[in-house]
């Protein structure tokens, strides 16, 4: 069943009317600095407030993903003490990655994610390149095939990608599988860059959503929605 939890962020909460549906395969889309990993944090720290455990799959070692999180407002370092949040680094000191090792990638952390369904409800993803970069068509399809039967035995997953990270050719069937897919980008308001969010598909929410909104990332709020129309951007 699919219930809706409030982010953390009442502003945000607002523009998907109400809080984010669980358990939902979401796909957040953006170049780099679109604020892909704050809104996922964003989400991150709704869930464990509501009680949920988190497995996060970071390009980043522990330490600097604990800090950089931290950096913009979201301390994950309780939840990490406390075992409500596992943080798995793909990036290892010493380890060099070689194409036919990364190959792998993909089907290894799929099969770990599998493995940690009684200890987590959610698992996030930040980000995807790596593990596609090397993959062929077939492993990242079964790879989202995956995602989709554990989400529908009742676990979250939300993953961040670049626009390049999933071949063109498969674009639109892993997109057209997703509940929720949020496309990010950045546009220049009164004179200022902020980031944009669009959100293209939207599967379980309770009540009407907007269709994007502006937002920026502040080093002591966090995230901050910028009260000026998209359609005035």
């Amino acid at each position: 069943m699919t219930e809706i939890l409030p982010c953390g962020n009442e502003e945000v909460d607002r523009q998907f009317g109400g809080g984010i549906p669980f358990p939902t395969l979401m796909l957040i889309e953006g170049d780099h600095g679109t604020g892909k990993s704050a809104l996922a944090a964003q989400f991150m720290k709704g869930f464990l407030d509501s009680g949920k455990k988190i497995l996060c799959v970071t390009e980043n070692t522990v330490k600097e993903y604990i800090e950089n999180m931290k950096s913009i407002t979201f301390n994950f370092s309780t939840a990490f003490l406390r075992n409500r949040l596992t943080i798995m680094p793909l990036h290892m000191y010493g380890v060099h990655w070689n194409k036919e090792q990364s190959a792998y990638l993909l089907p290894v952390v799929g099969k770990y994610i599998g493995n940690s369904f009684k200890e987590h409800n959610c698992v996030v993803i930040d980000s995807l390149s790596l593990l596609t970069v090397f993959s062929d068509a077939s492993r990242i399809l079964e790879f989202f095939t995956q995602c989709k039967y554990l989400v529908a035995r009742g676990m979250g997953v939300i993953i961040t990608i670049h626009p390049e990270d999933i071949p063109p050719d498969l674009r639109m069937r892993v997109k057209g599988g997703v509940d929720v897919y949020l496309k990010l980008g950045t546009t220049n308001i009164g004179g200022k860059d902020v980031k944009t969010l669009r959100i293209v598909k939207l599967i379980g929410a309770k009540e009407n959503t907007d269709s994007g909104f502006a937002f920026d990332v502040d080093m002591t709020f966090g995230i901050k929605i910028v009260p000026i129309s998209m359609a005035n951007a």
